[in-house]
């Protein structure tokens, strides 16, 4: 019986159980497999209830598999090694012997109806017509092998009873026994000649089968050889491409080693840049030191000058002194309206012109100025020096019309850098750096 056949049989025997309950199975070896089933003809055929779950995943089947098979170690069933895995993971062989075990022991009764034929006599069966089957073609291949061992004992007491004590060969006495004799010759060598045939077919099989193998090994060889030819294509390939690798990395090493020395270069010189910018920083605030300094004490001798004054005639004073009377910056309006800016008048009289007038034709100034609707500084020219150009004049390089309030960047002995408000055109605006940086803003009406 085909394992198929025995499937089906088995199959059978349990739905016959299980239509009792109005249930059936339509593949044995994927329908057991949750263990409901198998729970379903244990409470059947041994009339005990046993508590199933409605499997939602592997965890559960194993645990209703598991109550079948403590319920059959319990009851005293013998069963082979089965194990819960088997059975969930769809051991066709397993669910079986489990079957087998539990029909044997409370049903005994054939699968498919016929009584006396369990599944354990059908096994019985089956070993019993093996084996007679086996002793069968072994009881052929002992025949076979007498049959050839009589022939060639009758053919060797052919060639005895032919041959003399001798070993000439006989002659008759008369013709029938010449005839008798010739016939018995001729039987002999036709035996012989059949004898070599059949050794000659089964040598030419054993050729056959030979040239079979020899053609079948040749061609395995072959591919072998393509095979091989192919892996060292691949590997000449490889080795090609890991020289070509070995290259680019040495080339890169040596551009990294160049990079790194180039930002060594680069870095070296950075250190020196900064350095020379540090000295001109502290070059440049011990200039501001003693600039600011400077004029402290010239601030200091103009207080002492403007002392002497109040206490003494200017004109004795300044004769004592014997220096030239210079111009005296004068308070703007804005001071005494309390505006926060300075402002000042322009220390050069308009009557009398500065000598350098004449050589500060040809100097062009740059005007930055900022207004309240640009962050960005507006750039003008005009030409003349710092220091010479009045309010008027940057009114009329920057042309803008309407009220505005006019504020420039300044240096003030004591205060440092402010911003300082001019009122009067004729007022000279100071300066910063070389240029003039102003803020234009719009004055508003209230």
């Amino acid at each position: 019986m085909e394992l198929q056949e025995q499937i089906k049989a088995y199959q059978a025997w349990v739905n016959s159980q299980l239509k009792k309950k109005s249930q059936q199975i339509t593949d044995f070896g994927k329908d057991l497999r949750d263990g409901k089933a198998l729970i379903t003809i244990v409470e059947i055929i041994s009339g005990q209830c046993l508590e199933k779950l409605n499997p939602r995943n592997e965890e559960e089947k194993k645990q209703n598999v598991a109550k079948v098979i403590d319920f059959m170690k319990s009851s005293g069933i013998k069963l082979p090694h089965v194990t819960t895995e088997e059975i969930v993971g769809g051991n066709v062989k397993s669910m079986m012997q489990l079957i087998l075990a539990l029909a044997a022991h409370f049903k005994p009764a054939s699968i498919d109806g016929k009584k006396g034929e369990t599944p354990t006599r059908q096994g019985e069966k089956k070993v019993a017509s093996l084996q007679l089957e086996e002793k069968h073609k072994e009881m052929e291949r002992s025949f076979e092998k007498d049959l050839s061992e009589i022939e060639s004992l009758a053919i060797e007491l052919q060639k005895i009873l032919l041959l003399d004590s001798e070993g000439n060969l006989l002659s008759g006495a008369n013709i029938e026994e010449d005839l008798v004799i010739t016939r018995a010759e001729l039987n002999l060598a036709l035996e012989e000649k059949l004898k070599q045939e059949k050794e000659l077919t089964g040598i030419q099989q054993k050729y056959k089968e030979l040239s079979t193998s020899n053609s079948a090994l040749l061609s395995r060889l072959k591919q072998q050889d393509e095979d091989l030819m192919l892996l060292r294509q691949q590997l000449l390939h490889s080795n090609l491409a890991r020289d070509k690798l070995k290259s680019e990395k040495a080339e890169l090493s040596v551009e990294l080693d160049d990079m790194k020395d180039e930002m060594e270069r680069y870095q070296s010189k950075y250190y020196e840049k900064e350095l020379k910018c540090q000295q001109l920083d502290n070059q440049l605030v011990l200039e501001k030191t003693e600039h600011i300094r400077a004029m402290t004490r010239k601030k200091e001798e103009i207080k002492e000058l403007q002392k002497q004054m109040n206490c003494h005639s200017p004109d004795a004073v300044f004769h004592d002194l014997r220096i030239p009377q210079s111009p005296v910056l004068r308070r703007s309006p804005a001071l005494s309206r309390g505006s926060p800016t300075l402002s000042r008048k322009s220390p050069v009289s308009r009557n009398n012109p500065p000598r350098r007038r004449k050589l500060s034709e040809n100097a062009q100034t740059r005007i930055l100025y900022f207004t309240d609707r640009d962050m960005t500084p507006a750039m003008a020219t005009i030409s003349k020096r710092v220091g010479d150009i009045t309010l008027g004049e940057f009114k009329s390089a920057i042309k803008k019309q309407g009220n505005y309030r006019y504020i420039f960047k300044a240096l003030d002995p004591e205060l440092g850098t402010v911003k300082e408000e001019v009122f009067r055109d004729d007022d000279v605006i100071p300066g910063w750096e070389g240029k003039i940086v102003a803020w234009v803003e719009e004055e508003l009406n209230v």
